[in-house]
């Protein structure tokens, strides 16, 4: 089977079809956080998003975590990566290469030069 190449499924192009429950989810999720004018928690009347409202209520160690979570949303997770750094280099001095052009050795590597 040719790399690329399509063998079933779905056309190319072809939409997702409508998911009605992300449909409901997305709409109540961007309410949730759409600012709007509302009484605030010191019954002041000023745009904010029921979000901040609750936010607020929160105590500063609570709000940290619950910011965090949510980052954890919007920021890609790393993977960890194991990674050999030990380099094995010959080191050839130029007496070394001279001594093995003399020789009859044509070991002319381009790392070397």
């Amino acid at each position: 089977m040719a790399k690329g190449k399509k063998t079933g499924g779905r056309q190319k192009g072809t939409p997702n079809k409508d998911n009605p429950l992300k449909c409901v989810l997305r709409a109540h999720s961007e309410a949730y956080f759409t600012p709007r004018m509302q009484l605030d928690n010191n019954e002041t009347m000023r745009e904010v998003s029921d979000f901040d409202l609750n936010m607020e209520l929160l105590d500063p160690a609570d709000r940290v975590s619950a910011e965090i979570r949510l980052l954890e949303f919007h920021t890609p997770k790393l993977k960890a990566v194991d990674v050999d750094l030990e380099a094995k280099v010959a080191v050839k001095t130029i007496e070394d290469r001279l001594r093995s052009l003399c020789n009859g050795d044509l070991d002319l590597d381009d790392d070397d030069e």
